[in-house]
């Protein structure tokens, strides 16, 4: 669960890691819309069409356990024009994790979600870790193996509580280069469809234009 305390512990680590992905670049009016936790059998689909509804393309951080059990939604994510990105397998902390068991779960994660999608698992190169939880040391063998970490500035815990206080935090949130994280993997709560049906119009009737995060990366890279 996400609580208050560890977004100010967040807010500090943006400081301390400037190399992972907290925020695009501030001067632009882009945002990056995320959604972790999938590919759920219910919720996903919905989302797909909600997204699509309004022409506007994010990236899926997906578990791997439960792509195993839904292939065929992240081959829908993908022919969607949507990225895919990886989360985990089965959501334990990466610093729980022993160094060859997280290599290990990393590199199957990867390779259920290529083979599902049909693509080179050498495309799949961003990772978010379980309740955003690394170190030191875990950011250091994610950049080892090739991986890059992607974190937010705008997460709400959605499924604990009303749409309407959502809708106001993401608004809230939202500035220039935003990470945007929703879970259409929870079957409780505030669903993110009915988020995303009422926060993309408004943040597109103020400017803003929604990209993947490796759009969101090559341009603030540049």
């Amino acid at each position: 669960m996400i609580t208050p305390l560890l977004l100010r512990v967040y807010a500090w680590m943006q400081t301390r890691y400037p190399e992972v992905l907290w925020r695009g670049d501030a001067s632009r009016r882009e945002i990056a819309l995320t959604f972790d936790d999938g590919p759920h059998p219910r919720d996903t689909p919905r989302v797909l069409d909600v997204l699509a509804k309004h022409g506007v393309r994010a990236t899926f951080f997906l578990i791997g356990k439960d792509v195993e059990q839904v292939p065929h939604l992240v081959k829908q994510i993908h022919e969607c024009g949507h990225q895919l990105g990886i989360h985990c397998y089965r959501h334990i902390p990466f610093p729980l994790e022993d160094t060859q068991t997280l290599l290990k779960q990393l590199e199957h994660t990867r390779n259920l979600i290529a083979t599902a999608a049909g693509i080179s698992p050498n495309e799949l190169k961003d990772v978010r870790a379980p309740y955003g939880w690394f170190t030191k040391g875990t950011l250091a063998l994610l950049g080892e193996w090739g991986y890059r970490l992607v974190m937010w500035n705008c997460i709400p815990p959605h499924f604990l509580q009303p749409l309407s206080w959502t809708i106001q935090q993401v608004m809230d949130s939202s500035l220039p280069g935003s990470v945007i994280v929703l879970h259409d993997g929870h079957g409780h709560g505030t669903l993110a469809e009915h988020i995303v049906e009422v926060v993309v119009p408004k943040l597109k009737s103020q400017g803003f234009e929604f990209v993947t995060v490796h759009e969101m990366q090559n341009r603030k890279n540049k």
